[in-house]
């Protein structure tokens, strides 16, 4: 007992006087920073020199090292992906063959809940929120969205090299024929185990080694290959576009541009401008639109604080120009048969003057809650929301023949979107555009019982294909023949502040190629007065 109370006295004594040390070792440091601070950068340089020479071995044993597939890393030491930061530490890029595993995790996400490629990161971005630096972010968002634009055009090559579609296979085959790595590369980023993709089987590596040195669009591919066109689509877009198919389709590639609609009950965009501008955002004027800007330059998103107090809404000029279509004027009982997230009930509100009756409707009720938010942050208040349980709700008998204004936005393929969404051409076939024809004639001929006497009915879509456009309308006009078609210049004409594009016809008709805007179709239907 006397030995263990010994050792305890000599344990405790041996404490104090570490904690003496630590003490005076503190604050020898505050004292002599500068001496102390050298001191860390000789360390730190001492630990980078064996880590290059540790590089440099390894880079004798592996040429194809994966650091060099960024562009740089931090000076302090690696924290693992996941791993708890000590203090005063800094994460640092993942290499290529970490990022991968990342990449494959979305897009095979995306695929097996078939959900748009946002939702997909977004989502996968929350279960690892702060692991990752914030360029590892935008590679990984990069790399996925590379791929999805890239679908058609990979799967092709896939296809002539005896594969079968699977995602993992598309990534690799991306990886050769846009970033030109070669099997040894791809064989050292496919290490297997946690934090990598397997290994590379055999057949995998001979249909890669069949793509070294290729192009991703070979002279030998079909046209509509090429132009990442979806084979459900390509007929459609044929008929519509003619000799201009290409140029169409390819434009549908492009990244689509920041529009804004000023909101005028929060200001006008002469004023707006120069404020933008102030806080670094790059804005041109949309002369042939009432309320419209195009932010070329977002400054960082300088442009936020602008959009959170409502004094702008984040609308594409095309769908400005739809809106306008309309024709509403204050006093007029309106409805937004399809309101979704209420983008065009805004745009309505304010042609309005917030005076009159505008009805947000939709069958989906968490949309229409968005749209909530969004009018009164807009500082609308003459619209109200209407959740129907389907598109032939007896709501609608019971307001039959009551309103001057019906919009029709309706459900489609979304091929005039492909520059926002160009993973939705892929999550969609031949059958699903069936349903959607089915489903918009459904809603259309139910929406038309609304109209009033001398009142009209605007039938849209973001679709460029006939079968959801001029088809439609044509079959209502066959069922309906108190209704008539309006020349859309008599409207353009009397809303517009420009003239009508030239070849515009008797229906809205615009695309990116041609208006600089996203895919649009709008017919306008007047119902005969009694």
């Amino acid at each position: 007992m006397a030995d263990q109370s010994n050792d305890k006295k000599f344990a405790g004594s041996k404490a104090s006087s570490e904690k003496q040390q630590a003490r005076k070792e503190r604050f020898l440091t505050q004292k002599h920073g500068k001496d102390s601070e050298q001191s860390r950068n000789t360390d730190h340089q001492n630990k980078r020199q064996h880590s290059r020479s540790r590089d440099d071995r390894g880079r004798e044993q592996n040429p194809s090292d994966e650091r060099s597939f960024h562009t740089k890393r931090s000076d302090v030491e690696p924290v693992k992906s996941g791993a708890r930061l000590a203090r005063g530490a800094e994460r640092v890029d993942l290499p290529m063959g970490r990022l991968l595993f990342h990449v494959l995790a979305v897009l095979e996400e995306a695929t097996n809940s078939d959900s748009p490629i946002d939702r997909a990161l977004a989502a996968h971005f929350s279960n690892i929120k702060g692991r990752l630096t914030p360029r590892d972010h935008d590679r990984i968002r990069d790399m996925v969205w590379g791929v999805v634009r890239r679908y058609r055009r990979l799967l092709w090559w896939l296809e002539i090299n005896g594969q079968t579609p699977q995602v993992r296979k598309l990534l690799l085959a991306d990886l050769v024929l846009t970033h030109g790595k070669n099997v040894q590369d791809i064989t050292y980023f496919c290490k297997g185990g946690g934090g990598y993709l397997k290994r590379l089987t055999d057949s995998e590596a001979r249909a890669l080694s069949a793509m070294d040195g290729k192009r991703l669009a070979d002279e030998t591919m079909p046209k509509a290959v090429t132009l990442e066109c979806p084979a459900w689509a390509e007929k459609g877009l044929r008929e519509v576009f003619g000799d201009r198919f290409a140029e169409e389709v390819d434009a549908l590639r492009d990244p689509a541009p920041l529009d804004i609609r000023v909101n005028p009950f929060k200001g006008n965009r002469d004023d707006l401008i120069p404020r933008l501008e102030k806080a670094g955002c790059t804005v041109e004027k949309l002369d042939w639109l009432p309320h419209g800007l195009r932010i070329t330059d977002a400054g960082r998103k300088a442009h936020l604080p602008f959009y959170e107090r409502g004094e702008f809404e984040v609308q594409d000029a095309g769908s400005q120009v739809l809106a306008a279509m309309v024709a509403v004027e204050p006093g007029q009982r309106v409805i937004d048969f399809c309101a979704g997230a209420g983008g065009k009930t805004l745009a309505l509100a304010a042609e309005m003057d917030n005076r009159g009756q505008l009805i947000a409707a939709d069958v989906h009720n968490k949309r229409l809650a968005r749209a909530a938010q969004r009018l009164k942050r807009a500082g609308v208040f003459n619209a109200e929301r209407k959740v129907l349980d389907s598109e032939r709700d007896p709501w609608i008998k019971k307001n039959k023949g009551k309103f001057d204004r019906v919009l029709v936005d309706a459900p489609c393929s979304g091929t005039g979107s492909w520059r926002r969404a160009p993973d939705s051409k892929w999550r969609r076939d031949e059958k699903d555009l069936e349903e959607l024809v089915a489903l918009q004639e459904s809603i259309l001929t139910s929406a038309a019982r609304l109209v009033k006497p001398g009142g009209r009915l605007v039938y849209a879509t973001c679709s460029l294909l006939p079968v959801e456009n001029e088809d439609q309308v044509a079959k209502l006009l066959r069922s309906r023949p108190d209704f008539k078609l309006v020349p859309v210049k008599n409207v353009w004409e009397v809303k517009m502040p420009s003239p009508m594009p030239e070849a515009m016809g008797d229906m809205l008709r615009l695309s990116p190629a041609t208006n600089d805007t996203d895919g649009f179709f709008a017919a306008v239907l007047e119902r005969d007065t009694d």
